[in-house]
């Protein structure tokens, strides 16, 4: 579905991804591990255009691109088969869960607004947050401002979810019912690429690891075989004590 090839950014003079080879397949669900500063969140923002890459050729279905000169009109339409959930949440403070879901309908998709409502409450009943529909952000705990992020997210059926640390911002009793809902998202077949330090959410739920540090992926295996058997010893020493 989504392929990556000769990935490239510099900040100033740190190049943050040094030549980076990257695909997801349809229904993958893919985790991306590593220490901080390793690149994670630069892939993700390069993917989904919200960093420009310095060199990269991007492949999603049968559309092919060169990540540095793509057009606003293309990135405009690749957007539109991508959702992405921030580490923050990143929800209008001055709309309420169900006007925050409906919000990428209404404006990008132009769906009529009682339709678009109609919509955003089947997603916020998919999150489970029906129940909320009607509260302003300020008024929800950080799992369930996350959990409406994810509906966002979601709420335009993309084909790829891009999801960057969504359990980062959380305390730590608010953690689990937004790795439920991810659970859940996962079991249904949506396409996620994950960037969490979870290390028993990623174990228990993605398909692929990719352990990424200084821009450059160190390992990349199905999920089995990333826990039971790292092939590199720079894997295996960050998993120690990472995992039960």
């Amino acid at each position: 579905m989504l392929e990556i090839k000769d990935l490239r950014k510099t900040f100033k003079e740190t190049e943050v991804i040094e030549h980076i080879d990257f695909k997801v397949d349809k229904g993958e669900v893919v985790a991306v591990v590593g220490p901080s500063g390793s690149g994670k969140t630069t892939l993700l923002r390069c993917i989904s255009f919200l960093e420009r890459a310095d060199h990269g050729i991007m492949t999603f279905g049968d559309d092919s691109f060169d990540m540095t000169a793509v057009s606003n009109k293309d990135i405009r339409g690749l957007r539109m088969r991508m959702g992405f959930v921030f580490q923050n949440f990143n929800l209008f403070s001055n709309m309420t869960a169900i006007e925050n879901v409906m919000e990428p309908l209404v404006r990008v998709r132009g769906v009529p607004k009682r339709e678009a409502e109609r919509i955003a409450y089947e997603t916020l009943v998919r999150v489970g947050m029906e129940d909320r529909a009607v509260y302003y952000p300020g008024h929800l705990s950080g799992g369930q401002q996350q959990r409406v992020g994810i509906a966002r997210a979601i709420v335009t059926k993309p084909d790829i979810v891009l999801l960057d640390e969504p359990t980062s911002a959380l305390d730590p009793e608010l953690i689990n019912e937004v790795l439920d809902v991810l659970k859940k998202l996962a079991k249904e077949g949506t396409t996620m690429v994950i960037v969490t330090h979870e290390m028993r959410f990623a174990k228990e739920v993605s398909n692929r690891v990719v352990f990424m540090e200084d821009g450059l992926i160190v390992e990349d295996r199905p999920s089995h075989d990333f826990f039971a058997y790292p092939r590199e010893e720079r894997t295996k020493q960050f998993l120690k004590g990472k995992t039960e």
